[in-house]
């Protein structure tokens, strides 16, 4: 168990705090209240707020704060007459504090300084600025009202207005506002993180982490880090922040930031396929969202079937994912019943149960129809058929393959990548049963995929075309359609797409007696792709073959020699070559290519 699974499993499995327990005092029911109020608890939030007014020895600062958190949740429940009451009670408490200036400029505003100003407050706030200005008022009091007005300048597009939010938060650090000061802070970092400075979204979340501010805006801060960190490209920090963050919100009872948080979590440990961790934490997301009883709840099941899925545990995975069906058929959600279905059949044709895989897509198939989403009844179809030809099922197979056409051509523009999808699978099954059809259907996906500047998969498509004239005889284009989808792979950054498109004309051109070119492109292979050590063993293979046909023994030796070294230098065990000629690794399966990374892209042809 990884350093993540573990500290995840204490998470999960941590006892909630017994609601019979009090803060001993003012300070813990402030506390109490700021996490009352992130979990969009406004009556819990107010009664701990009034808990800690009436503490005993509650310290006039804790009891300002309290009277400040009451006024800001009463505005967020829409009791603007008891927000305007708390504002009343912060302003005595300031007279008796002797801060007279804090206490004209909150009674002339009222409850204002509590909420998110309005635009058309903007020229109030500007006259009370003038106003108290004039009056001797501080800078960190005079804070209290350009916090505001530089927070409607930038909501509107100001971008100028940062400028004086950040004098804003130094004057409060120069008169000991701290809670003022982490306001402005975290304004501050949200405001950079949304607009991708995430550099500096982390530097003014260090600056906050350094005060003393309270749990849930610790656990907001972490978040603001784990997205910085996560944009940047440094996943490490961005996983320890997220995980702060998760224990964190779960800590406070804050059920949808914590939801959030272990979402990432989870996201970012399947990237480091450390799949008990992210299994752990889409766990707690669930937990975290049954104890908020949300409604979403379905949607963090789902992220955990989909999770236990990936992880290779299967029949876990049908667990959850059965329950969830069947959840989502009785609510009433067609689309996101045929979506778990979808992953469902995965489970299944993972665990060689292949019938009830196909009852499953063809189900998601009809239910993605009803709910009026043909590009998605389209691509359950592609499973079923694929799963059927691998099968040995071809007939089946080929009218699933027809179907998805039909319906990928009902999305039209709303879907535009179905159709080309379908068109490719139906266009080489077609070619594979012999059928010379299958060519006018690859014909239309390349010039679809030409069309919408999809490089990668303008190369896949001729690369399924190379093939498929091979196989209805035609080698001459075939080895003209296959060097085509080399260069294009190559424009698309993919070099093992590349390599394979190639050993593949070379291979065709041995197999037809052009023996002096399938030499040439073996070794130009052999040169290009010496970094890859599958390419270059299967250049230097096919070469030797070559040579032999041409009895040119002892540089067929030399060339086998090359293939073995190029063997042992890619650390293999096993014959790098597949029957086609494509490189292929340590397993036996082809060399990886770009497409879908989803179990559902697994059974698309040629993705």
């Amino acid at each position: 168990m990884s350093a993540l699974a573990e500290r995840l499993h204490g998470i999960l499995n941590r006892p909630q705090p017994s609601p019979f327990l009090s803060p001993s005092d003012a300070q813990g029911w402030l506390e109490l209240a700021y996490d009352r109020a992130y979990a969009e608890d406004h009556d819990g939030a107010i009664r701990a707020a009034e808990a800690g007014i009436a503490a005993e020895g509650a310290d006039a600062e804790a009891q300002l704060s309290l009277w400040g958190i009451a006024a800001s949740v009463h505005h967020l429940a829409d009791r603007d007459e008891a927000a305007l009451e708390c504002a009343h009670h912060r302003v005595e408490l300031l007279r008796r504090l002797g801060r007279n200036h804090q206490a004209d400029l909150e009674e002339d505003l009222g409850s204002l300084l509590f909420r998110e100003p309005r635009p058309e407050e903007a020229p109030l706030l500007e006259a009370a600025l003038a106003t108290h200005s004039a009056a001797g008022a501080s800078a960190e009091v005079l804070a209290d009202i350009r916090l505001p007005l530089a927070v409607c300048r930038v909501e509107a597009g100001d971008e100028t207005a940062l400028e004086d939010l950040e004098l804003c938060a130094e004057d409060y650090r120069a008169g000991g506002r701290i809670d003022s000061l982490a306001g402005a802070l975290l304004y501050l970092a949200h405001h950079y993180a949304r607009g991708g400075r995430f550099q500096e979204a982390l530097e003014k979340s260090d600056e906050l982490l350094a005060l003393p501010v309270n749990r849930a805006m610790r656990a907001a801060v972490w978040m603001v880090r784990a997205t910085g960190h996560n944009e940047l490209g440094n996943p490490l920090e961005a996983e320890g922040s997220a995980v702060e963050a998760l224990d964190l919100y779960a800590a406070a009872g804050v059920r949808r930031g914590a939801v959030s948080a272990a979402a990432l979590v989870a996201n970012l440990a399947a990237q480091a396929e450390d799949q008990e961790a992210a299994v752990l934490a889409w766990r707690i997301a669930v937990q975290q969202a049954e104890r908020g009883e949300f409604g979403e709840v379905w949607a963090v099941r789902m992220g955990l079937g989909n999770q236990l899925l990936e992880a290779g545990e299967y029949l876990l995975a049908e667990e959850v994912l059965e329950h969830l069906a069947g959840w989502l058929e009785q609510a009433g959600r067609t689309a996101d019943q045929a979506r778990t279905l979808m992953s469902l059949g995965h489970c299944l044709r993972h665990q060689e149960r292949q019938d009830e895989a196909l009852a499953a897509w063809e189900r998601a198939s009809e239910l993605f129809a009803a709910a009026d989403l043909p590009g998605e009844a389209s691509r359950a179809l592609l499973s079923a058929g694929t799963l059927l030809a691998r099968e040995g099922r071809d007939a089946e197979g080929l009218k699933n393959f027809e179907r998805a056409v039909m319906w990928a051509r009902r999305a039209g523009e709303e879907d535009p990548a179905a159709l080309p999808q379908a068109l490719h699978a139906f266009g080489h099954a077609q070619c594979e049963a012999g059928d010379a059809d299958g060519l006018a259907a690859l014909d239309e996906a390349i010039r679809l995929a030409d069309e919408h500047s999809a490089e990668w998969h303008s190369a896949d498509f001729r690369d399924t075309r190379a093939r498929s004239l091979w196989l209805l005889g035609h080698g001459r284009e075939a080895v003209s359609a296959a060097l085509e989808a080399a260069d294009l792979y190559r424009d698309a950054d993919d070099p093992d797409g590349s390599g394979n498109a190639e050993l593949f004309a070379a291979q065709v051109l041995f197999e037809t007696g052009q023996l002096d070119q399938a030499a040439r492109v073996f070794r130009l292979i052999a040169e290009e792709h010496r970094g890859s050590p599958a390419h270059h063993h299967a250049a230097q293979r096919g070469l030797s073959e070559v040579l032999d046909a041409m009895g040119l023994r002892e540089q067929a030796e030399e060339a086998r020699a090359a293939a073995e070294a190029a063997l042992d230098a890619g650390d293999t065990a096993e014959d790098t070559t597949g029957e086609d000629g494509t490189a292929q690794d340590s397993t036996g399966e082809g060399t990886p290519q770009e497409g879908g990374t989803g179990d559902a892209q697994d059974d698309v042809p040629g993705s």
